[in-house]
Formats: C-alpha cells, structure tokens, sequence
C-alpha cells in the first residue's frame, strides 16, 4: 500500500512515519513539505491513501482535495481544532475521516487497516457478475419504484433520515466512505438515503449500525435515525420499499438518534383525527378559563402517550389542526389580532405541517397557547389578586420551560428580583424556589402514573435540563427515584 503524507511539521511526520511502520507491514510511505510538490506527486504516482493536515486550510487546500475527488484517492484528514468547520471540510471533500490531534496510534492503525480493506473490496453494489444469483437484473431505481419481480435471496433495507434535508448528502457521502460488510448499493431519495444490502445475521447487522450511528454523532452535530428492515420474505424490492418507507414513519413519534429494528410488519393503528362535540366542548371551556394546566395535561396525554401499533402521522396532524381551530376560533372572540400573535399562529401551524417529530410540534404548540392565554389575561381584569397568587399562576403557566426563574417572573409582573423574593417568602411562607420546585416535581409525579414515556423526557417537559439533577431533586421531594416510584405505582 502507497500512502503519501503531508504533516503539520516535521516531528509530527516523524511520528505517523513511525506509528504506521512500526504497526503495519506492507506499507510505503512518503512525506512530503509542500503542497506543490505534493500535487504533482499525487498526480503522477497515484496513491492508495493521503493524508492531509487540515489545519492551515487555504483555497489551493480545496483545489488538492478536488484533485483527490477527480483521481479517486482517498484521504484522511489530521485537525488540531475539533470544529464543525473540519467536520464540514472533511465531508464536502469526501474524506475517509478526521483524526484530531493528539492522534492515537490505534486510531491511525485502524483508519489504514478499514481503507486497505476497502480498496481490496472497491465493488460496493449488487452484480450478477459471479453468477451465484439467479436473478437477471441488477438492483437500481426502477426495482424500488415500479417493478414487482420477485427475488430468489433475503435482503435488508435500511433507511437514513434527518429533519434538515439539507443534510441529505453528507449523510449519502459519509456512507460511501463507510465500510459494510457484504454487497449493497445506496439510493438517494428526497426525504432519505436508502441502503439495500444482502442479508446478514442480525447481530451483524446491529454492530455495523450502532457502529456507523455513534461515527456520525461524534463528527456531525445533526439527528440522524436508521430504519432496519430486515425481510426474508423474498418477494419485490417495490414491496420490501414500500414497507421501509411505512417504518419510517415512526421516527416521527420516537425520534432522532436512534435505531429503529422491525421484521414483521403492523397495520398502522385507527383513529378518528377530528375532535368530538364533547371534546371541542373541553376545549372552549379550557381556553375561556385559562386553565393551562388542563390544557398542558390533555395535549401531553393525547398526543405524547402513543404506543406501537402507532397511527399514521398525517392523522395526528389532522388532529393537531382541529385542536388549533379551537383556539383560532377563540383568538376571534377575543379580537387576538396582533401582527406577533398572528406570525406565531402561522408558525405553529407550518411546524404542525412539517415539522418531523410530535414531540417538538407539541412544545411549539404549548409555547404558543400559553402565549395566547397571557395575552388574554391581561385584557381581561378578574379584579384584584394577591402577590402570592400571581406568582403562583405565572408558575403554573412557566414551570416547563428550563430557563424561566425568578427574574423571569419579577420581569412579567413588572417587579424588582429581590422585592419580589422577599414579599413571596414573607407572604406565602416559602421561597420562589421551593415552589417552583414542587410544582415541577407534582406534575413529574402525574407523567410518571399516568405514561410511559421515558425519564429523560419526563425530565424536559417539566422543566429541568438535566435528567441527573431531576433525579435528585425528585429523591430530596418524594424520598424515592423517579424509577423506583414508577415502578411502585404501578405495580
């Protein structure tokens, strides 16, 4: 293997020299000092692998690399500044990876060994050359769209999504580089990267996954979800397609940076998306009384608590939308015209349309409700209320957002932070604190009787950042874990 290198200084292409010679037989290395020569050495040697410090990037940097790309050289970065701007380079110029620095010589001696491997294995699709298929066709496009011809071998399909389309590419080039086991071809599609790869056992399968998914999050700060499908059933591409695309559809209730494993399919459960007359009832009695905590319990209810078989997502955004034309019709009632009021109901409602995960669209939609509901209020005089209760209302309305405090409330009742701190101690017989806490930990108590949804989130819907700090301070209110009181409620 020819590999050529050009280092930060010196010492350090001392050091890769000695690292790769020491670790791995084989090997011809060269180092070169500057970036003409190396050009013309790369142009007319060809080599299996370069590698680059990143480091002083310039535009004859961009130039190399593109050289790279034409010749199909590959090409392994070394950074000292672990930045998205390196992630960004790497990817756009389609190398291997990025080591940063101090570089491990593992690190290194692993890069070269996978890159080895893979220009020993360059043919990264499925083929009938061999001849061991029976079929008569290779895998492209049409087979996944329009064909329904039967195979004779299982496969595995397996999808990629992010929320930001945008993304869409790196994540295609990032699988290019990668290295799978077994033959498999990648397809670009609008809304996700699709791989169809022989199939191989299960554990393997989840190893090179978990592998490729904790890869991306280290080097890209964007969610990423992968769809398994594994399916033995041999029948068409179209059909094993169409199946997957149906799978992806539950990251909209589960998330982002995770792995999703199905063999078998389930019919997408039934649901009415239209509110009841009794239901429409709820909510106008809801919205006229202000009540957000009611409101705040029946949406994380409603749309929070779906278990598997889920419904089809475009019935839960139906739904949403149902729920928002009660408020629409209340914002008319109440002459709720503003220009900001009106920009962020016109939002929530794209985020309803596109946004990627119920979770995000109902914290949206909550924001905006409160918005709405304070708006009211202070158009609406009930006649006097005491400190104390002000205070405890504006909790109640803000307990779920981890960066409402007590200035945040001194600001919304138009108070100095400190008089406000004392008159509530003195009034009401504890401190701002101790309350907020307890009302946070009371509606922690109600998710965990009353859903399954994990600690962690459990965690950000009442307002504390971290799970671990959630956790103590639930053990220093209730004198248990949030698990163990979960565990023993339910029993």
């Amino acid at each position: 293997m020819n590999i050529h290198v050009m280092a930060k200084d010196t010492l350090e292409a001392q050091g890769i020299r000695w690292m790769i010679e020491s670790h791995l037989p084989g090997i011809q290395l060269t180092v070169w000092d500057s970036l003409e020569e190396f050009s013309r050495a790369v142009q007319n040697e060809r080599p299996d692998l370069v590698i680059l410090d990143m480091d002083g990037w310039m535009k004859s940097s961009e130039g190399f690399c593109e050289l790279l790309q034409r010749y199909k050289i590959r090409w392994l970065g070394l950074s000292s500044e672990r930045i998205f701007q390196t992630a960004y380079r790497a990817l756009r110029f389609r190398a291997e990876d990025v080591l940063f620095r101090p570089i491990s010589p593992d690190d290194l001696k692993k890069q070269i060994q996978q890159i080895r491997y893979q220009t020993r294995n360059d043919h990264n699709f499925f083929s009938n050359q061999t001849g061991d298929k029976v079929d008569t066709y290779t895998i492209d496009y049409p087979d996944l769209f329009l064909l329904d011809k039967n195979r004779s071998y299982p496969i595995t399909m397996v999808a990629f999504l992010t929320p930001n389309p945008e993304t869409l590419p790196f994540v295609y080039d990032a699988l290019q580089r990668y290295s799978f086991p077994g033959k498999h071809k990648l397809f670009a599609l609008s809304d996700f990267i699709l791989c169809v790869q022989e199939n191989e056992k299960i554990e393997s399968i989840r190893e090179v996954y978990h592998s490729f998914l904790s890869r991306w999050k280290e080097r890209m700060d964007e969610p990423l979800a992968i769809v398994i499908n594994i399916d033995s059933s041999r029948g068409s591409l179209k059909k094993t397609y169409q199946q997957t695309r149906q799978l992806t559809k539950r990251v909209f209730f589960e998330g982002y940076d995770i792995i999703l494993e199905e063999n078998k399919q389930l019919a997408p459960l039934e649901m009415d998306p239209f509110l009841t007359p009794l239901e429409q009832r709820q909510w106008i009695e809801m919205l006229e009384t202000r009540n957000i905590k009611a409101i705040r319990e029946w949406v994380e209810l409603e749309f929070l608590t779906y278990d598997r078989p889920y419904p089809d997502p475009e019935l839960v955004r139906i739904r949403l939308t149902s729920v928002l034309a009660q408020i629409r019709r209340h914002m008319k009632a109440y002459n709720l015209q503003s220009i900001l009021l009106e920009a962020s109901y016109h939002e929530v409602f794209k985020q309803i349309v596109h946004q990627s995960v119920i979770y995000q669209i109902v914290q949206e939609f909550l924001t905006f409700i409160q918005r709405l509901l304070l708006q009211v209020q202070e158009q609406i005089q009930d006649g006097p209320r005491t400190l104390v209760e002000r205070v405890q209302e504006m909790i109640e309305s803000n307990y779920w957002d981890a960066g409402w405090n007590l200035a945040a409330c001194a600001e919304g009742l138009r108070m100095n932070k400190s008089t406000l701190s004392r008159r509530f101690s003195a009034e009401s017989g504890q401190t701002f604190r101790t309350h907020l806490h307890q009302v946070r930990i009371r509606e922690a108590k109600r998710l965990l009787q009353e859903t399954d949804i994990s600690l962690d989130e459990v965690a950000r819907l009442i307002g504390y950042a971290h799970q671990t700090y959630f956790n103590a301070k639930f053990k220093q209110y209730v004198g248990s874990t949030p698990l163990a009181f979960r565990t023993g409620v339910k029993r």
